[in-house]
């Protein structure tokens, strides 16, 4: 599974009203209708965060490795002008981060 808190554009800090909020918003630009596979996206990813509890079992149990795609969200995000830190990208590569 690709990460939640990519997919929702939502920080690991996120509390439940900004998870909602970013679900929200992201169902408004990618209905079901105009984009079924983003919106399924969405859903899964906030049925996995959408309270306290359910971020923590994710956190803890949550043992898949990430997608390349995933990495590369963190690396470099989407907008941002310079390239990955080298160290960062490594650290990531190892499953830290």
């Amino acid at each position: 599974m690709s990460d939640p808190y990519l997919i929702l554009g939502v920080g690991e800090d996120a509390d439940d009203a900004a998870i909602e909020t970013a679900y929200r918003e992201g169902i408004k630009r990618y209905p079901p209708e105009r984009d079924a596979q983003r919106f399924e996206a969405l859903r899964r990813a906030y049925e996995v965060l959408r309270t306290h509890r359910d971020r923590l079992a994710f956190e803890l149990f949550d043992a898949s490795p990430p997608e390349p795609v995933d990495i590369l969200d963190r690396a470099a995000p989407v907008g941002k002008p310079d390239r990955p830190d080298p160290a960062l990208f490594a650290a990531l590569l190892r499953g830290e981060g």
